[in-house]
């Protein structure tokens, strides 16, 4: 402690100067600790590392200042080191609120006056570990206001636990919907609804609270509790930031809110959707053709979009202009042109000047009529372009594409394939069971030929069960046997053979004969291979495929 502390011959004194300039520039530091400490509780559980940060750096930096032979030097490095620590902390606090909770020297000032104590009262919230970063729609976190009364954190610990079960369940979507006594609020969680009105109990008053609490985070009108609005949020979940579209609209009893988290409702990666390898190799070459038609088809809410999607962006967007036209598109996808249509009427418009401004890949996702089929066609002959449809498989897409069109021949001249998809839940692999199906089951599924030593389905909890194993509850699931969702693929490859045949009007089973002599499986086939693959369960290609119609 030479700095401080000098010793002469058989004399040893202390500087008080020295002390003092110590004590001046070291109490500011330790007064910032428990601050800090105290203000990042409000991020709930983001920026947990500042306060220790913090607590080394300056420790660190007034070991240096003992140490050091030179008091003025040791004195700089500590400042330095310390003041760094101070400025990195401010920076980041303020990038994550709004302007009115910036830490400023007007802030600083007054929390040194009150001696680091706040006047205002502290929002009791629910457990830590229930917690989410909620961002609103500038990107700034949404953190618990202490100059608020009580009902707004009561508002905000609901928030924070209806955002929290989206996170912990993986729901794509949810909704909150007041009216009655109690509101309604439900989440979609690999395609299945969950209600949780009971778990999550909201009066009408609460649920209106909530609702608007979250129109301010997503940029809406609060005043506005009739029209249609739109706005964005994002949360922290498990696998890192996730978007979510947020809309609301006025109601006969109150207001409605849905959301939908964009990366658990959408897949754009086409290796990742789930299609055979047959099928992503034939998709991969007719990208490469210069023109026709690819129509990806099944039912509503099948994943056709995440399809569409994945599919143009196998084009590189930096050689070629990719254009959309959509009624809602479901997320941003980048240096992509999207061109939205408010109202069905103004879909034939919209594509017509879109085409007038020559794109080098056009998806569309609907098509209305004759004239608007008119337009496809004619975009077919010059690009390659997609068409969404809506059909329980390719058959039944090819027998709409005809009729919208009026002639089968200019129907199928330029068309490639047709792809018809449903989406299937799959199996949880961390509590799966195995089991040894059953020989005439086989034979009926046209399984016979293959290598299969056993099949899976979902592992369900018995609650009553006197056997403690049985009734334990994965918690990688939550006990639902099933874990994300993958798809089916059913391709009709549109073969010169193919496309005589339909030009001639030839019967439906005819084209099935020669599809199935180029080895076309059928959609449910496609999925009971990956039953054999442990992928989902047999239960589900049932669920599934009885869905879109078939047995």
């Amino acid at each position: 402690m030479g700095a401080v502390i000098s010793a002469i011959p058989d004399v040893a004194y202390i500087s008080l100067l020295k002390v003092g300039v110590m004590l001046i520039l070291v109490l500011p530091w330790l007064w910032t600790l428990p601050w800090i400490d105290h203000d990042t509780r409000r991020f709930y559980g983001e920026g947990w590392y500042w306060a220790p940060t913090s607590l080394a750096a300056g420790g660190a930096g007034l070991i240096i200042w003992l140490t050091v032979p030179f008091f003025l030097a040791g004195m700089v490095v500590y400042v330095v080191i310390a003041a760094s620590v101070m400025l990195a902390y401010t920076f980041w606090h303020n990038g994550r609120v709004s302007e009115e909770h910036q830490i400023t020297w007007s802030t600083l000032a007054a929390r040194l006056r009150s001696g680091g104590k706040t006047s205002h009262s502290v929002v009791h919230a629910i457990p830590l570990l229930q917690y989410v970063n909620i961002y609103d729609s500038a990107d700034h976190l949404v953190v618990p206001r202490d100059d608020q009364p009580p009902a707004y954190a009561q508002t905000y610990n609901l928030v924070q636990q209806f955002m929290a079960e989206i996170v912990r369940r993986r729901a794509s979507e949810a909704d909150i919907t007041s009216g009655g006594r109690q509101a309604v609020v439900r989440l979609v969680v690999d395609g299945e609804v969950v209600d949780l009105s009971k778990q999550l109990l909201m009066d009408v008053a609460a649920s209106e609270a909530v609702i608007q609490f979250l129109k301010s985070a997503a940029g809406m009108n609060v005043e506005d509790r009739r029209r249609p609005q739109d706005g964005a949020i994002s949360v922290d979940g498990t696998v890192g930031r996730m978007d979510v579209r947020v809309s609301c609209a006025g109601t006969t009893g109150g207001q409605r809110m849905s959301f939908l988290v964009v990366q658990e409702a959408l897949r754009t990666n086409m290796d990742e959707v789930g299609m055979s390898n047959e099928v992503l190799m034939r998709i991969k070459e007719l990208v490469n053709e210069p023109n026709g038609l690819i129509i990806v088809s099944g039912l509503p809410r099948s994943g056709i979009t995440s399809t569409m999607y994945s599919i143009l962006r196998q084009y590189d967007p930096f050689v070629k202009q990719l254009v959309t036209v959509e009624m809602h598109p479901r997320i941003d996808l980048e240096n992509i042109t999207q061109n939205e249509y408010k109202d069905p009427k103004q879909f034939n418009a919209t594509l017509a000047a879109v085409m007038r401004r020559h794109p080098d890949v056009l998806l569309v996702d609907r098509c209305n009529d004759t004239e608007a089929s008119e337009l496809i066609l004619r975009s077919a002959s010059e690009r390659p372009t997609l068409l969404g449809l809506h059909a329980g498989d390719t058959f039944v897409a090819m027998a709409k594409w005809v009729k919208l069109c009026g002639s089968a021949v200019t129907a199928v001249k330029d068309l490639r394939a047709i792809i018809c998809q449903v989406l299937l839940r799959k199996l949880c692999n961390d509590c799966k069971e195995g089991y040894i199906p059953d020989k005439q089951m086989l034979v009926k599924a046209n399984l016979t030929g293959m290598d299969i030593d056993q099949f899976y389905r979902a592992h369900v909890p018995k609650t009553d069960s006197p056997d403690p194993a049985q009734a334990i509850v994965c918690p990688t699931c939550g006990g639902t046997g099933y874990l994300g969702r993958t798809a089916a693929f059913e391709m009709l490859d549109v073969t010169d053979e193919v496309r005589h045949l339909v030009a001639g009007g030839a019967p439906v089973a005819q084209i099935k004969a020669c599809a199935r002599k180029h080895k076309m499986l059928y959609l449910q086939e496609q999925a009971l291979h990956k039953v054999v693959q442990g992928v989902i369960d047999v239960k589900e290609v049932i669920r599934a495929t009885q869905k879109n119609g078939k047995g």
